[in-house]
Parts: C-alpha cells; sequence; structure tokens
C-alpha cells in the first residue's frame, strides 16, 4: 500500500479511537516532557493572547471562529496523521506553477518550494522576512485544507522546549506521527555554499557538519515514501546552465542533524529575549541573529538551503513558531507594532544581477510582495493576524 493510502487508515483509526475513549470517563494529562515555559516567556504570551481576544468584533476575525494554532506536541495523534496525510495528498495533486517557468515542478508542494526560491534574496534579511512568511504560511495552511481536506490548523515546532535534544520532540521522533528524524550518516566536512544572485562574486555561508547527511530513514518522508524535485540551490559550485536548481533533480529527502545549533542556543532565554524586544529593528535583528539561521541549521541539508528549504515538510512548523515569536511581539502593542517595519527590500541591502530594478533601499508597508500565482499583496497585508481573511492565534 502507498505511503499515503496507510495513512489514511491510520488516521481513520486514530479517530475512531478517539471517539471510543470519549465514550468512557477520560483524564487528559498534560503533556510534561521538555525543558518548561519560564514565567517570564509566559507572561509575554499571556499578555499577547489577553490583547488578541480583547481587539476582536463581532464581525470577521471573532472569538466563536479564530483558530488556534498549536504546537505539534499538544496536538493528538489523529491530527498529526490528518496533517502528514494533507501533505502527501499535496505532493500527490497535479502543480498551478506554469512548467516553463521550471522544469523541475512536479506537485502541488513545488509550487510552494518555487515560490520561495524565486523570492529567496528578497524575503531573507530584509524588512520583509517576517510579513511575507506569514502570507507564505497562511497559503499553505489553505491549501492544506481547503485543497486536501486538512481539518485542523497549522502547528508549530516547539524549539525552545526541546532545544537540549529536539529528538524527544514528536516533531522529530521518528515515529508515523513525527516528521522523521535524522538523516542516515554520511561522513563529510565543513564546507561553503555560494548563495547565487547577489552582486557579489560568491557570496558564501559556512556549512558545518551534522550527525547526518544522507536519506530520511524513518517516519512518513522517508526515502521510500516522499521524494523531492527542485533544487538544491545554494551549494558550494553554482551550474550556471541551472542556477536556480529549476531543473527535476529527483531524490529522497535529507537531513543533517546539528545539535550545536540548537543547545544552549534555541533556547527559552533566547526566546523570550526575541519577544521583549524594545523596537522592531531589535526584533528582526534578534529572530535573524538568535534564531532564524540556527532553527534552519539545526535541521541541515535541505532545510538549511536558505532557498529550497520548503522542500522539507517540517520547514512550515519551523516558520510557524517564528511567526509565533513576532505574534508574541506585535500582541504586547497591537496599535504600534502590528505595522511595524525594519529592513532593507534586498537580502542585506545587496542589489541583485537578476532584478536590477529592485532598490536595496528600506522597505515600507506599501511595498507588494510577490508571493507567487499572480498574487502581489501590499507588505501590511501580511501583518495582521486577524484581518484580510487570516484568523488565528497560537496557544
Amino acid at each position: 500500500m502507498h505511503i499515503l493510502g496507510h495513512l489514511i487508515l491510520l488516521g481513520a483509526c486514530a479517530a475512531l479511537l478517539g471517539q471510543l475513549v470519549l465514550a468512557g470517563p477520560v483524564r487528559c494529562k498534560p503533556n510534561t516532557t521538555g525543558i518548561p515555559m519560564p514565567s517570564d516567556f509566559k507572561r509575554y504570551q499571556d499578555t499577547y493572547q489577553k490583547n488578541i481576544k480583547a481587539s476582536l468584533g463581532t464581525q470577521g476575525c471573532t472569538s466563536k471562529n479564530i483558530a488556534a494554532r498549536k504546537s505539534w506536541d499538544e496536538i493528538d495523534d489523529a491530527t498529526r496523521l490528518d496533517y502528514i496525510r494533507a501533505v502527501h495528498c499535496l505532493a500527490a495533486k497535479p502543480p498551478k506553477t506554469d512548467r516553463s517557468l521550471a522544469s523541475g515542478i512536479v506537485n502541488r508542494l513545488d509550487d510552494f518550494t518555487y515560490i520561495h526560491i524565486n523570492q529567496t534574496n528578497i524575503i531573507h534579511q530584509s524588512g520583509y522576512l517576517l510579513p511575507w512568511h506569514r502570507l507564505f504560511l497562511w497559503q499553505i495552511e489553505t491549501a492544506l485544507r481547503d485543497e486536501c481536506g486538512y481539518k485542523g490548523y497549522l502547528p508549530y515546532w516547539d524549539v525552545p522546549r526541546f532545544s537540549d535534544d529536539q529528538t524527544k520532540s514528536k516533531v522529530f521522533d521518528g515515529s508515523m506521527t513525527s516528521f522523521g528524524g535524522d538523516g542516515a550518516f554520511v561522513q563529510h566536512a565543513l564546507e561553503q555554499i555560494i548563495l547565487p544572485g547577489l552582486v557579489i562574486a560568491n557570496f558564501s555561508l559556512p556549512r558545518a557538519p551534522g550527525t547526518g547527511g544522507g536519506c530520511v530513514t524513518t517516519g512518513p518522508f522517508a526515502a521510500g515514501n516522499f521524494s523531492i524535485s527542485l533544487g538544491p540551490v545554494a551549494k558550494p559550485v553554482i551550474d550556471p546552465t541551472d542556477k536556480y536548481g529549476y531543473r527535476a533533480n529527483p531524490r529522497c529527502l535529507g537531513r543533517d542533524f546539528h545539535p550545536g545549533s540548537s543547545k544552549g542556543v534555541l533556547t527559552w532565554g533566547n526566546a523570550t529575549t526575541i519577544v521583549a524586544s524594545d523596537s522592531i529593528k531589535a526584533l528582526r535583528n534578534n529572530v535573524e541573529d538568535l534564531w532564524h539561521l540556527n532553527s534552519h541549521t539545526f535541521v541541515g541539508l535541505e532545510a538549511a538551503d536558505p532557498f529550497s528549504t520548503p522542500n522539507d515538510p517540517v520547514f512550515y512548523l519551523l516558520h510557524a513558531q517564528i511567526d509565533r515569536l513576532w505574534a508574541i511581539w506585535q500582541g504586547q502593542d497591537l496599535a504600534q507594532r502590528t505595522f511595524a517595519i525594519d529592513g532593507n527590500r534586498t537580502f542585506l541591502g545587496i542589489p541583485l544581477d537578476y532584478a536590477p530594478n529592485v532598490p536595496p533601499s528600506l522597505a515600507t508597508i506599501e511595498d507588494p510582495m510577490d508571493m507567487g500565482l499572480g498574487w502581489r499583496p501590499k507588505t501590511k497585508e501580511g501583518m495582521p493576524m486577524t484581518e484580510g481573511g487570516r484568523c488565528y492565534i497560537y496557544e
């Protein structure tokens, strides 16, 4: 039976089990694994939740229809299985992107990877990082629900809770209700990966070796259950005939866990520093310096490629955590912070060799953002959590 069939069967069994359990007396125990949320972070979260709820009206996004985005470690197995089934469902659907733009696009998931590759040098280390990815997460959440019947909402990877050992999280425990574990170990060394498209010759970032380096071997996205096509893009040597990895390159999903990017780094202390930032400039710098790159680096390989990182389905949970931190920061003062922006229009303000008309000056909330498939909303449309069709709160 194909993996999608297994997941549908498992999901049905889990749902039935849930119904049977609910038929009798139930004592639900909270999940106490991992490092508990400290009181200082909880104060910021409580204020955010209180202020979001107080801002709701009687039409549009209301207290009755607001969705809760929860930690993957706090949702039940039936919901986890339904989410994984929906991801595989998108992987089985034809793409909507014109294949003349990228011949390697195979399925609906590749639409999202292509969009991200296409915008990478504009949406990272720039003023668009947070609003662009907020809309991107909403797009995938909507596709999972509307196109594949997922009943829940986008979960997040509870990163600081498991900073000492991320494999203790249900995100990476290797079970069929997880995203699988590390890749198979492959001997490899430190390398420099080049980021194409910047008007700086061979601009590169270091990629340290981790504990994997090969195909994921466990869970629903292991080799044989799941494959990817686009990318990689950031590599030690760039192929000038396929600069952005748009040609088909069918392969397994690989990971290369780097524990040093998590332990002592992706901590509650750093998460608190982010939500306690006193300005949008400090917030953005703290997200970039303390969190964003490190969370991608921990997962490694596909997830650590700044361009084609959505190839790894855990990308969306990773960025939901970042969106959560931004949401909590905004929620301390919705009037002053919802539309606050800081940063340039390109990666570190560097001109782009393929888009000379994109000014590397400061971004504004009136700037259009390219979300793919013809959607070009203004930046300000990607900033509220409870407007423009979005209606969610992080729990």
